[in-house]
């Protein structure tokens, strides 16, 4: 079941790899062999998905740099390199990095490709995201943080997620922060999708589904599994590399279209009520 959340990541380095802003994205996308094809590179739909997924990356950036608990577990990482970031940022503070077995050996293969130190308070390790309690954390207050995971479930299995995270943070203690706050949406709605490459892909995953109504469905959503959000991000644009080449191939039309579609995802940090 795992398999289906993260055969997207490296597809999405296509995108990751043209921030400035998400660290070792293009070193990985290297590793792969990741190029972007010169036609994209003026292409509007392009650029509002490399701003989008760059928005995602930066929102749980914004918690980490204000983060207080000693440690942190990143759920289903993927292919992000954001822990070895952190710990050197913050030698003071453990980083679980956690994905499918299959995944932390391709990350230890990128790792030994980049010829890159890791520093002991880098932990990876699998980890089932139906089978939290299976951790090697130690009883310490946690920063949990997650991207890309909630929306490969249906309602029910995401009611199981947030139980075990839950269960992890009433033991702990910590709050959560999670970028999977998504309302339902078109993927070609502002031509981000034009050739429906991920419409198909989010089809055949039953993604747009597993979507929430509104935000005010996905407020209460958490709550009855047990959450209240105790903050929100509001994107910091000035901070996003994307930002200038998205206006550099964008129309007058295109960029109204895009302020008007309004925002289909927001991170929130939620704590257990």
């Amino acid at each position: 079941m795992l398999e289906k959340v993260t055969d997207t990541a490296r597809e999405l380095l296509l995108f990751k790899s043209e921030t400035t802003t998400i660290p070792y994205a293009k070193e990985v996308a290297n590793y792969f062999g990741i190029c972007v094809p010169q036609e994209l590179r003026s292409d509007f739909g392009f650029w509002a998905s490399v701003l989008h997924f760059e928005m995602r990356s930066l929102s749980l950036d914004f918690f980490l740099e204000k983060n207080d608990s000693p440690a942190v577990l990143e759920l289903s990482s993927g292919f992000s390199l954001r822990g070895l970031e952190y710990v050197r940022k913050n030698p003071g503070k453990m980083y679980f990095d956690t994905d499918l077995q299959s995944i932390m050996n391709v990350k230890m293969d990128i790792l030994q490709h980049l010829d890159t130190p890791i520093p002991n308070t880098l932990k990876f390790q699998e980890l089932d995201v139906f089978k939290l309690d299976n951790n090697r954390i130690e009883e310490c207050e946690l920063l949990i943080v997650n991207e890309g995971l909630l929306m490969y479930y249906t309602k029910t299995e995401q009611c199981r997620i947030l139980k075990n995270i839950y269960s992890v943070l009433e033991k702990n203690g910590g709050t959560w922060v999670t970028a999977d706050v998504y309302i339902k949406h078109e993927t070609g709605e502002v031509g981000s999708d034009k050739d429906k490459k991920w419409e198909r892909f989010f089809k055949s995953k039953n993604v747009n589904e597993n979507y929430f109504d509104s935000f005010d469905q996905a407020e209460q959503f958490f709550y009855d599994n047990g959450f209240i959000i105790e903050d929100k991000y509001e994107p910091e644009f000035e901070k996003f590399s994307s930002l200038p080449s998205l206006f550099s191939v964008a129309s007058a039309e295109q960029i109204e279209l895009l302020r008007n579609k309004g925002s289909v995802q927001q991170t929130w940090k939620l704590k257990i009520r």
